[in-house]
């Protein structure tokens, strides 16, 4: 069966306006099965467009890198990923006012190339975050939206349903929470919605539970329950 996967926004976190005065926001990532730690997500600033991830074992060995640059959309950004585990290399770039994915699954495989046509639904990994505070007014209010994400291990776009929903258990009492659940019937046998939780002031992402955006050496995407620390308060720790 064809494994489809959905990226952190997702889940890494974009740089809106609400994190330009963050120093550093911290990402702890524990596997769904086992509550181990897997990883660490260092979510950076570099600058008012651009926002870089690094990701580390456990033991602080840094294994994977992200750059996103969103000066030329806010929910479909620029991007760059490099995943030592796998050898897996994500790229998407500016493409005459559309995007151009490039896709490696190893080190020594094939890469695959396919250009994709800007649209108002289409969503590009932590662009997903952008798009729910762009649209909190309508989610909060019983108005499910649909996008077309973009797979990149699959170099397609898949449609998504995003609804308000009930939070998981041990989530903050204060969040609001948001499913995000495939369109077709024949693509939920292979997904799970992701859920995701929100501060209600703040719109920071407090929380991500479902299939991450890391593959592991084996080449598999990871289910993880990522838990996001804030400097000023230490928010969304999950501690």
């Amino acid at each position: 069966m064809t494994r489809y996967t959905l990226s952190s926004v997702l889940f890494t976190i974009a740089c809106t306006p609400l994190w330009a005065q963050q120093d550093e926001v911290i990402g702890k990532a524990y596997a769904l099965d086992s509550d181990t730690l897997v990883y660490v997500e260092t979510h950076r600033r570099l600058g008012e467009q651009r926002h870089q991830v690094q990701y580390a074992s456990p033991e602080g060995d840094v294994f994977a890198r992200k750059e996103l640059d969103y000066s030329v959309s806010k929910q479909a950004p620029s991007f760059k990923q490099t995943n030592q585990w796998a050898g897996e290399l994500i790229e998407v770039e500016e493409n005459d006012g559309n995007l151009r994915l490039r896709y490696r699954a190893t080190t020594d495989g094939d890469v695959f190339s396919k250009r994709f046509t800007r649209s108002d639904q289409l969503i590009v990994d932590a662009g997903f975050d952008q798009y729910v505070k762009q649209h909190w007014s309508q989610l909060t209010n019983d108005a499910p939206l649909e996008i077309d994400y973009l797979v990149p291990s699959q170099t397609t776009t898949v449609s998504f349903s995003v609804s308000q929903t009930e939070c998981l258990p041990n989530t903050a009492a204060q969040a609001v929470c948001f499913s995000i659940a495939p369109k077709s019937w024949w693509v939920s046998i292979a997904v799970d919605p992701l859920t995701v939780a929100y501060d209600p002031d703040t719109r920071h992402l407090l929380r991500f539970t479902g299939r991450g955006n890391i593959a592991n050496a084996a080449g598999d995407y990871l289910s993880v329950d990522i838990h996001y620390q804030y400097p000023e308060s230490n928010q969304g720790s999950g501690e």
